[in-house]
């Protein structure tokens, strides 16, 4: 039975080392998945610090010329989403709102998200 024990122990022994290695992946794992949460969740912030600046300092910005480079690229990228929303929404018999951007079925005297006028020709 010397044998068998050895065997009995060494296996014991191996699945204790891979139970251990396979913790350690786990947390690890998790530590990975907590890092690339932190950073979508500072991405975020960035954004919406970014546009907070960007709708309340224009102004102030006006005589920066990269941040008004940067303001127009915003500009013109809003305008080419605009465009393509409203290209959507016609192909969907839908109007876009001006304000908050969310679809109605044309036709809508409001709204329903904001509560925003949506005329005929939007």
């Amino acid at each position: 039975m010397g044998i068998l024990d050895d065997v009995v122990i060494n296996a014991k022994s191996a699945a204790e080392a891979v139970g251990k290695k396979a913790g350690q992946l786990v947390d690890m794992s998790k530590l990975r998945i907590n890092v690339a949460e932190l950073n979508a969740e500072i991405s975020k912030r960035y954004e919406a610090l970014g546009e907070y600046v960007y709708e309340t300092c224009r102004e102030t910005l006006a005589e920066d010329a990269e941040a008004v480079g940067k303001m127009a690229e915003i500009d013109e990228l809003k305008a080419q989403l605009a465009a393509v929303a409203k290209e959507l929404g016609d192909k969907q018999n839908k109007v876009c709102c001006p304000n908050c951007g969310k679809q109605s079925p044309q036709g809508t005297p409001f709204c329903s998200n904001c509560g925003t006028k949506l005329s005929e020709d939007e």
